[in-house]
């Protein structure tokens, strides 16, 4: 029987938890940045997550993060990171597919990656420009789609607890930029995203809410995509979810897992609305386990049930791989495991995946095939 090729497209990936710490210690040695780190193996113990490590989701941002962006802090390392995250998640997936083909024709091309970061979390200071660190991620990405045949995509990502004028800056750098680095795959700078976490509580601000859509109307009137992380957690849950909705009406939402916990017509709102606007779910199952968003992935199967009974997109994803020592072929076979004979659920994430991804060529089929060069 003939193999079955089907994209693998990861939508949900963030810079600093997708590159691995031997790339990390590298860039840390070459730079001269002096941290708290004095050799690999301390680096390496620090961003090894383990089971039971993680509190909540919080926990996870706030102990991790400063880390991998203070080192990700310059030109070259931000191009470097750019590059090592997308080619190792392309060998990753390509090496096991081919050592271990599934029976039933699982996907086993990996075809495209967008990666979102906060470029203003990645200046040091102020001691490198917020053009130069661009730029680098964006030459990094034109490099691996063109070695690797490989789509890619950078999203900016405002934060929650930044201050409005910081995200009105990051909105404006995505704007700027929309465009530039288009090439042999490389579709540069293609959306924007909101994280950060939900425990501020303005997903259901609608103060801040209605400040940041003038944000978002920016960025969507040159044709930046719009994601947004929200109802991860019972700090937003289905509440804010119904908000964003309703004020930021964005193309794709973040996790979104707290749908599952919507009850009556609240829930028959959600649906409705997700539907009608084919909004695409953003499941990442091993990340939400790590910081206990969830009890189990039992609570991500059931979600992936009601998804397909309403007619839902979803994708799965796999926010920040090295982090949490997933790929995006581990997240199919996990998710398969739990839902047993549910498993066939997951076929439709490749399709929706791909009319949900910001890569215009991509999404679109009848566009030519990479250059040869």
């Amino acid at each position: 029987m003939l193999k079955t090729h089907r994209s693998l497209i990861d939508l949900h990936c963030h810079l600093g938890g997708a590159v691995p710490s031997a790339v990390l210690w590298e860039i840390l040695c070459d730079s001269g940045l002096q941290t708290e780190f004095d050799s690999f193996r301390s680096l390496h113990r620090f961003l090894s997550v383990a089971a039971g490590d993680i509190h909540s989701l919080d926990d996870f941002l706030g102990r991790y993060f400063h880390a991998t962006e203070l080192i990700q802090s310059s030109p070259q390392a931000a191009n470097e990171a750019a590059y090592q995250a997308v080619a190792k998640a392309y060998r990753r997936c390509t090496m096991v597919a081919e050592e271990a083909p599934a029976a039933d024709g699982s996907p086993d091309e990996f075809s495209g990656m967008e990666i979102r970061y906060n470029p203003l979390k990645r200046i040091h200071g102020g001691r490198h420009t917020l053009g130069a660190i661009i730029m680098a991620t964006i030459q990094g990405l034109q490099r691996v789609s063109m070695h690797y045949k490989v789509h890619t995509g950078i999203l900016f990502s405002m934060g929650k607890e930044l201050s409005y004028a910081s995200n009105w800056t990051i909105v404006q750098a995505a704007v700027a930029f929309k465009g530039h680095g288009h090439l042999h795959g490389a579709h540069g700078v293609i959306g924007i995203d909101m994280a950060g976490p939900e425990s501020t509580g303005v997903d259901t601000n609608t103060v801040w809410l209605k400040e940041v859509r003038k944000m978002v109307q920016q960025a969507r009137s040159v044709g930046l995509g719009v994601t947004w992380h929200v109802a991860e957690t019972t700090h937003s849950g289905p509440d804010g979810l119904e908000q964003i909705l309703e004020y930021i009406e964005p193309d794709r939402i973040g996790h979104g897992i707290q749908l599952g916990k919507a009850k009556g017509l609240q829930r028959d709102r959600l649906c409705q609305r997700l539907r009608e606007k084919k909004v695409c779910l953003e499941i990442c199952p091993s990340v939400n386990l790590v910081t206990r968003s969830i009890q189990s992935l039992e609570e991500i199967a059931d979600l992936v049930r009601l998804l397909d009974a309403e007619k839902i997109p979803f994708c799965l994803n796999t926010d920040n791989p090295y982090l949490i020592r997933t790929n995006l072929l581990q997240e199919y076979e996990s998710m398969r495991h739990v839902l047993g004979a549910d498993a066939h659920l997951l076929e439709q994430t490749h399709a929706h995946a791909q009319n949900s991804t910001f890569m215009s060529a991509l999404r679109d089929a009848s566009k030519p095939p990479f250059p040869v060069v």
